[in-house]
């Protein structure tokens, strides 16, 4: 593991708290319409993993001040996949 522990507890603390606000807010009734989607759940729910893999990029960015290794890159995603069980189980509603 190359990502330090607290940018680590960071990124699944903005993870959570984001799923948190999703499951509060919902869904626009016009996702489907608007983007032309059938599966509205599957749409959401890739938004929000590149919205998660991307906020923590950016984070690590600013943080570090330099772009992520190749390594650091894939912890972030592996990170963001370790909560694809909640992630799935709450999208999988709006299909």
């Amino acid at each position: 593991m190359t990502l330090d522990p607290e940018f680590s507890k960071q990124t699944s603390t903005l993870i959570e708290q984001t799923l948190e606000l999703y499951k509060s807010a919902g869904a626009s009734p016009r996702v489907g319409q608007l983007w032309d989607c059938q599966n509205v759940g599957d749409f959401l729910c890739g938004f929000f993993v590149g919205e998660m893999v991307g906020s923590a990029l950016s984070a690590f960015q600013i943080v570090h001040k330099r772009e992520p290794t190749a390594d650091e890159h894939m912890e972030i995603i592996e990170l963001v996949e370790s909560y694809s069980k909640e992630i799935k189980e709450f999208f999988v509603k709006f299909n």
